[in-house]
């Protein structure tokens, strides 16, 4: 596994009524700090790419549908420098998986429907100067194959 990347199963608690679970709480071992909450969605057939951040750290859990998550660790100091691994999130069985800064990463949908990824980064999205590096689909920089020739940014 990439160093620094954690994937928590989700306790779902179910009754007559529906279901809950809880997602992230602060008096969790796992809680760094909380920057914002929004939710990104994916539309099938669809690549939303590659990108990474250099101050914040992101917390996905897929909230509706199915997305395959890639990470690619483009840390030069790390013992997992150049692997990439991919995350199958499905929200039948809620995960969090927790993405640290500096680790590359896309998703794209799995499911027939959109799939709707929760996000809360560790820091506020700053308009005006963005944490925020993209890199093609296609680049060298990366070493996962799977995306090389898929429609998407």
């Amino acid at each position: 596994m990439i160093n620094h990347v954690v994937l928590k199963d989700l306790t779902i608690h179910k009754d007559e009524r529906g279901r809950l679970f809880e997602i992230l709480r602060s008096d969790s071992d796992i809680f760094g700090w909380f920057g914002q909450a929004y939710i990104t969605v994916c539309n099938p057939g669809w690549v939303k790419g590659w990108h990474y951040h250099k101050l914040q750290s992101d917390y996905f859990c897929v909230v509706y549908g199915k997305a395959k998550i890639v990470l690619c660790d483009i840390r030069k100091e790390s013992s997992t420098f150049g692997i990439s691994e991919e995350y199958v999130l499905d929200w039948e069985k809620p995960q969090l998986l927790i993405i640290p800064m500096m680790v590359v990463h896309g998703f794209e949908c799995l499911s027939d429907t959109p799939c709707h990824i929760l996000n809360l980064p560790t820091r506020l999205y700053d308009y005006n100067d963005p944490d925020e590096h993209r890199i093609k689909l296609d680049s060298t920089e990366v070493s996962y194959e799977g995306w090389k020739d898929r429609e998407g940014w």
